[in-house]
């Protein structure tokens, strides 16, 4: 079974929340994410449940897709050995990066590009 990016577990948190704050029961709101997203009940239940600690609805972050850029091999191997040190992903590593460079080249504004 694939599993679901952030945005798309985000999405299904909320409709949990949305569900249960329209005074359903917990079974039948368990029951109608089993149907809707094909998940098993295991799986519905821990929506339900992160949608109860919550206590509101959670902001849901925007997908990510492959971006394939060619680099040095010496520099992939410094983002490979920093990324293990740090026990982070690569991708996180590269975009913090990324983020950070762009918010200096905008005056501060991050995630802005100009």
């Amino acid at each position: 079974m694939k599993r679901s990016q952030n945005s798309e577990l985000a999405k299904r948190i909320n409709h949990a929340y949305v569900l249960l704050n329209n005074e359903e029961p917990q079974s039948q709101v368990v029951e109608a994410l089993m149907e809707l997203y094909g998940v098993s009940q295991i799986q519905a239940y821990r929506y339900v449940q992160q949608a109860k600690a919550n206590n509101g609805k959670i902001a849901i972050p925007e997908d990510s897709v492959v971006f394939t850029v060619k680099l040095p091999p010496s520099l992939i191997n410094q983002v490979k050995k920093f990324a293990r040190l740090k026990g982070i992903s690569i991708s996180k590593v590269v975009r913090t990066a990324l983020e950070e460079f762009l918010a200096k080249k905008n005056h501060g504004k991050k995630g802005e590009a100009s």
